[in-house]
């Protein structure tokens, strides 16, 4: 947790002044009416809810500093409901779906919550986040938070969130997911880097995901850098799992400058040439990381091949020597496709050496469909030549079932584009579909026929 900013710090000051001075505050002290309060809410949260998002965006280490500054009873406990969300879900979860750790930050806003004397009124805001945080928290953990609790009508109304119905782990999980829905479009996500190896255990996880969150945006990255430089300077930190996933994650999908550059090539060359078996640790570890990732703004398997020494002889070298091929000369080239087929067969075809291929592959693929505007669909029908030709090398029903979907995805674009069912677009693209599909076995004629029939709109009666 980095310390909060002067400026951060000066903004937030401003912002309680200007409540403390308000008129909107004056008259809800004379009435503490309902009505009253949501007055403040409505002038007060979105100013908070604005520097929140400022230092989650550029400065997101000081996020949980700003969140203890924002527990000052002078801001009356607005915006501690969304707050309290977020600590619930910043928490990592084991496969039962309780935290694997007591969650600090979530205590210190509930409690604050708790005693604070807008208590009847934040309560109306947090029902459901204090059940679900406290489903995924052991009892013990959950009656020490009770303690703390000066009121006892608070405190009873604390005790009657805990839902029996969740102590089954599968309802719980259920009831987490749905959850995490309502907060997809915000942006909370946390981790504090390691300074040791027991931080890098507790941490590493969540580090791994934080910086994967960041890279999927187009968030501003560079307050991470002095911690990324920090965090690659750690000698101990080498040959451990959970250091060699987030460098991985660094190298795929970060756009590191010179310095941390060469500490990354660095560490993969440590890596290569005094971790036994590194080869078959590094392609289960990349699978992880390069699938479903085509919308992000760094292609992941380019921007890691630049930190790869191609010096050094093993199966990494041969593999993004391969890579290189491919971004050199195009996917659809002769020479590229024969040294798709002849690396393949080199390999056992179930191989993660393989199955990293295929992934890299897709990812290119998809990329390619995602920059693909929709009156470009002639350049679709010239890339199917090139999907027959990977499926005949791959043979593989879960590479040809990807192919379809992102294919499949691609022709709805279409279809809302070209609605004139008599129109020469739709047309070429419903022809071309029916026939090479078909031929691919990705479709049965019958459900394609079905795919472009003319939905009959219901009469209303």
């Amino acid at each position: 947790m980095e310390t909060l900013s002067k400026d951060y710090k000066k903004e937030l000051d401003s912002i309680k002044e200007e409540l403390l001075n308000s008129d909107e505050l004056s008259t809800y002290l004379d009435t503490e009416e309902e009505e009253d309060y949501k007055e403040l809410q409505t002038k007060f949260e979105p100013k908070l809810e604005g520097l929140h998002a400022k230092v989650a965006d550029k400065d997101p280490l000081q996020m949980i500093s700003l969140e203890k500054e924002m527990l000052n009873e002078d801001l009356e406990g607005l915006f501690l409901p969304r707050i309290l969300g977020y600590s619930v879900l910043r928490g990592e979860l084991n496969e039962h779906y309780k935290y694997k750790y007591a969650q600090h930050h979530f205590n210190d806003i509930l409690v604050a919550i708790a005693n604070s004397p807008n208590f009847d009124y934040l309560r109306l805001r947090i029902g459901q986040t204090i059940q679900i945080g406290f489903a995924l928290s052991t009892d013990i953990w959950v009656t020490d938070l009770l303690s703390k609790v000066n009121n006892k009508n608070v405190r009873k109304y604390l005790q009657k969130q805990r839902v029996s119905s969740y102590y089954d782990p599968k309802v719980r999980e259920v009831a987490y997911k749905s959850y995490y829905k309502q907060f997809e479009h915000f942006n909370y996500k946390y981790a504090p880097f390691p300074k040791n190896i027991a931080e890098l255990k507790m941490y590493g996880n969540v580090l791994k995901e934080f910086l994967l969150y960041r890279a999927a945006s187009d968030y501003d990255n560079s307050s991470l850098v002095a911690n990324i430089n920090e965090f690659l300077n750690k000698e101990e930190f080498v040959f451990e799992p959970e250091f060699i996933k987030i460098t991985l994650v660094l190298g795929m999908y970060f756009d590191l400058k010179e310095t941390n550059f060469n500490k990354l090539t660095n560490v993969f060359n440590r890596l290569r040439k005094g971790k036994e078996d590194f080869d078959t640790e590094f392609f289960n570890y990349y699978l992880q990381f390069v699938d479903d990732k085509a919308n992000f703004k760094i292609d992941a398997v380019g921007n890691l091949s630049k930190f790869i020494d191609k010096s050094i002889d093993d199966e990494l070298t041969t593999f993004f020597k391969l890579m290189d091929v491919v971004y050199e000369n195009g996917y659809v080239a002769v020479e590229t496709i024969d040294a798709i087929r002849q690396y393949y067969n080199t390999h056992e075809w179930l191989s993660n050496h393989n199955r990293c291929l295929r992934h890299s592959l897709l990812n290119r693929f998809s990329k390619f469909f995602n920059n693909l505007s929709e009156k470009d669909y002639h350049e679709f029908f010239e890339m199917f030549k090139t999907f027959a030709i990977y499926m005949d090398i791959f043979s593989n029903e879960k590479f040809n079932q990807n192919i379809k979907k992102i294919s499949m995805d691609y022709v709805k674009r279409i279809m809302k584009v070209y609605t004139d069912k008599r129109g020469r677009e739709y047309q070429d693209v419903k022809k071309f579909v029916m026939s090479t599909f078909v031929d691919l076995k990705l479709y049965k004629q019958k459900e394609l026929v079905e795919f472009f029939k003319t939905k009959r709109k219901k009469k209303v009666s």
